[in-house]
């Protein structure tokens, strides 16, 4: 009986198959539209390590005047000042790890007078930063803690940059320019996706850094500082520590460097603590007006608060939640149509003997397989809606951003896809049941009689 109702249902989809194709267009334009937004948010909001991300806590240390306002979340808060990124490296934190990070910028190039010098966006940090955040290498190795204490001119580069300056090969030993400087290779990163860029505190998607150096060798050859300087003790312009002045930015107040620290599990009350008493000792120095105050903020929690704050996002789902209903609610009235179009017939196979489920049965396959092909077109609605969004989004950055880096942002995965046939069939089923329990409740006596 099965296989006799969907071969009904088969044949049902084939009469009057322009009401068939405006139920699939509804639903596949629908679908792609909301799959397409979803898609956007699933990509971007992935949890950079998710496996070890609430173990990675930013460092905050309100070193701000007594007439701050009070800051409610992390993102209110400054960061570490120069003074206090050593002293907190330098305090024996039991069984936790801690690195630094700021930004820099310069003009990585080779002798290969073939290859063009390539503007490049720097990472300064120490060795701890790789083994914190388990960054993959294709060749070579991290630099050690001598190369921190020494400042050694040694580079690590991204796959992306090993690829555009040597091509892809083996680089490690192998010398660049990093402006003035000449450094060399000790390290190529493998490919290391993250849907959030949060280590500088940017948060960015797609603008990916090209190398990442030493930090007391960028501080001892003076090398810009791309940062944000929250200075109260000052009364000259903070941007001037951008490339001048380091000597009294390293013994100002000015908070300006993104400070972490990986608590394992059982480590967090003791590095409270610590930095407790660290703030303590500093009140005796006249430093840190304001009360004990200080935020430990893991991956997890500052994604929660960032994606709050996402109200172009959010609008955007909502209109297309909007849509898709409308969407459904025509194709729920096209089925209407199409299904009270077979009283008659209903009616006649009711009167020879049919039973109700088996009417049931016969409609719930067609609405299953209109749900189901609905769903195969709205996947290609989808993906062409993502391509249409890629070319916006580099149009919108002034193609400062590359199609290889968006691309991960703009790509449905095996969950995505799922998700998108199980929307389809499980709405159009839910839709199809009105329709479906008219048809099923016709009376075969009204109809008959009036033949």
């Amino acid at each position: 009986m099965f296989a006799y109702n969907a071969k009904l249902a088969f044949k049902s989809l084939n009469d009057r198959p322009s009401l068939t194709i405006l139920m699939v267009a509804a639903i596949a334009i629908g679908l792609g539209l909301f799959m397409t937004t979803l898609t956007l948010a699933h990509q971007a909001g992935k949890i950079p390590i998710p496996h070890i991300s609430q173990q990675i806590h930013l460092v905050q240390l309100d070193n701000r005047e007594v007439t701050a306002d009070d800051a409610e979340n992390f993102n209110e808060m400054v960061d570490l000042t120069y003074q206090d990124t050593n002293n907190l490296l330098n305090l024996n934190m039991a069984g936790a790890e801690q690195t630094l990070v700021w930004n820099s910028y310069g003009i990585l190039n080779v002798e290969e007078q073939n290859i063009q010098p390539l503007r490049s966006s720097i990472v300064a940090t120490n060795h701890a930063f790789f083994n914190m955040f388990e960054v993959p290498f294709l060749y070579g190795k991290a630099w050690d803690s001598d190369a921190d204490q020494f400042a050694q001119a040694v580079i690590v580069l991204t796959k992306k940059s090993n690829d555009y300056l040597f091509g892809g090969t083996n680089s490690v030993g192998q010398q660049v320019r990093l402006n003035t400087q000449v450094l060399t290779v000790i390290g190529v990163l493998d490919d290391w996706f993250l849907a959030r860029k949060f280590y500088d505190r940017s948060y960015y998607q797609a603008f990916p850094d090209q190398g990442l150096i030493p930090s007391n060798f960028a501080f001892d050859n003076n090398f810009p500082r791309n940062a944000r300087f929250d200075c109260w003790s000052t009364t000259t312009n903070p941007r001037k520590f951008t490339n001048n002045y380091l000597t009294e930015l390293k013994t100002s107040e000015c908070a300006w460097i993104t400070f972490w620290a990986k608590l394992p599990n059982n480590t967090k009350e003791d590095y409270q603590t610590q930095l407790g008493q660290y703030i303590d000792s500093q009140k005796l120095l006249g430093r840190f007006p304001r009360k004990n105050q200080y935020f430990l903020t893991n991956i997890n929690e500052q994604l929660s608060i960032i994606s709050s704050m996402g109200g172009r996002q959010q609008m955007l789902g909502v209109i297309s939640y909007m849509f898709f209903a409308v969407c459904l609610i025509n194709a729920v009235s096209i089925l209407l149509a199409k299904f009270m179009r077979r009283t008659k017939e209903v009616s006649l196979r009711r009167a020879l003997g049919a039973k109700k489920r088996t009417i049931l049965q016969q409609h719930l396959i067609e609405v299953i397989l209109i749900g189901v092909i609905g769903g195969l077109f709205g996947i290609a609605v989808t993906y062409l809606s993502l391509q249409a969004m890629l070319r916006v989004n580099l149009y919108a950055s002034d193609y400062m951003r590359t199609a290889a880096d968006l691309m991960p942002y703009h790509q449905m995965d095996w969950e995505m896809i799922m998700m998108a046939f199980s929307v389809s069939v499980g709405c159009t089923l839910l839709v199809g049941l009105y329709p479906i329990w008219r048809i099923c409740n016709v009376s075969p006596a009204s109809q008959l009689k009036a033949q």
